[in-house]
């Protein structure tokens, strides 16, 4: 037989999964008569409380998890490092999970959280699947483990309703910044580089995408689909590679067609800078000078992007902020666990580099 869940044990109970929690773990503010209820339902259905959670709740821990998955490059590598900094500040230890993409399912995401003595948990950069479901049911199984969780750089998948607090830059106020600052420039035809395969309004690609969209409406450009460039690798979508892929195929196809979609462009916005380098490269390969010819912009202000020639143009994540956000977020809720969901987006700065021409 399966072993009971704290969430069949509350359907059972017909109380909240917190409550069944709190029960068990003999805490003040539960009603004596509902603790002796779902006391004895756990002892008559066969419930055994997690081991690790209920360390948690005898003895304080002072280690905090960061789960990364995949892989992470130099915009991660920072949070990190500011995160190890604001937590030891507070007192606490910090570790890091990591997590292979073909790994990334609920259980094995949940084991870790489950298994581990962690005072709390901070999601950095994407979790579980790219899909939006079972992004969401992984959300949904997290929030039964009764140990507090931010997400960092991501919003909460679980749904209309989040359940864990988050901290992400505003990838849509961004992208409308870089949008409109390509428009004031004069630019009229201006591509969005790095479309996802499926729309998802809460994936960075798409608020970015979202961003772009506005920033067009704001300068009074009509939205031409043709002119969003796919991703040819949508499980790597913020990489060089994918900007490299996704531009070649993107010129490849207009070059074969009457008045291909690239002849008129102006200006590219990439998802990234990562993507816009990658671009690059394709557009230099296909005889195409930036910003002489195709004036490209990125996002995030990875150092690539200043020392990269032409400098680009792109906008900055507020590394230091974000960090310090989460770190504040997480600490607050795990000295207050039923504290309200927090979601925190932060705006980034535009950086003017080089990569933009004036029409």
């Amino acid at each position: 037989m399966a072993e009971m869940t704290i969430k069949e044990l509350a359907r059972i109970c017909g109380v909240a999964v917190s409550t069944v929690s709190r029960a068990m773990n003999d805490r003040a503010d539960v009603n004596p008569a509902t603790r002796a209820r779902i006391r004895a339902a756990a002892e008559r259905h066969g419930y055994v409380p997690n081991a690790s959670a209920r360390r948690l709740k005898i003895g304080t821990t002072r280690t905090i998890t960061v789960i990364i998955q995949g892989e992470f490059g130099q915009l991660l590598i920072e949070v990190l490092e500011h995160l190890e900094a604001a937590f030891a500040r507070a007192g606490y230890d910090m570790t890091m999970s990591h997590i292979a993409d073909q790994n990334a399912h609920a259980a094995t995401v949940e084991r870790i959280v489950r298994e581990g003595k962690y005072g709390g948990v901070v999601f950095l950069g994407r979790y579980g699947s790219a899909d939006r479901e079972e992004a969401a049911v992984l959300s949904r199984r997290l929030a039964e483990i009764d140990v507090p969780m931010v997400f960092c750089t991501t919003p909460d998948y679980s749904g209309s309703v989040a359940l864990h607090s988050s901290i992400s830059v505003d990838d849509h106020g961004g992208a409308r910044d870089l949008t409109t600052h390509l428009a004031s420039h004069g630019h009229r035809r201006i591509a969005f580089l790095g479309a996802g395969a499926e729309p998802d309004r809460e994936h960075a690609w798409a608020l970015r995408l979202a961003g772009y969209r506005a920033g067009l409406e704001a300068a009074g450009i009509p939205f031409d689909p043709s002119l969003v460039i796919g991703s040819a690798e949508p499980d790597q979508i913020y990489t060089m590679v994918n900007g490299y892929a996704s531009t070649k195929r993107w010129l490849s196809e207009a070059d074969t067609s009457v008045g291909g979609e690239a002849d008129d462009v102006t200006a590219v916005l990439a998802v990234c800078d990562a993507a816009a380098i990658g671009a690059a490269r394709a557009l230099s390969e296909a005889g195409l000078r930036v910003p002489d010819d195709v004036s490209l912009v990125g996002f995030d202000g990875l150092d690539i992007a200043a020392y990269y020639v032409p400098r680009l143009t792109t906008v900055v994540q507020p590394v230091a902020e974000l960090a310090q956000s989460t770190a504040r977020v997480l600490m607050s809720t795990m000295d207050e666990p039923e504290r309200a969901i927090e979601q925190v987006w932060i705006r980034g700065r535009l950086q003017s580099g080089e990569s933009v021409k004036t029409l």
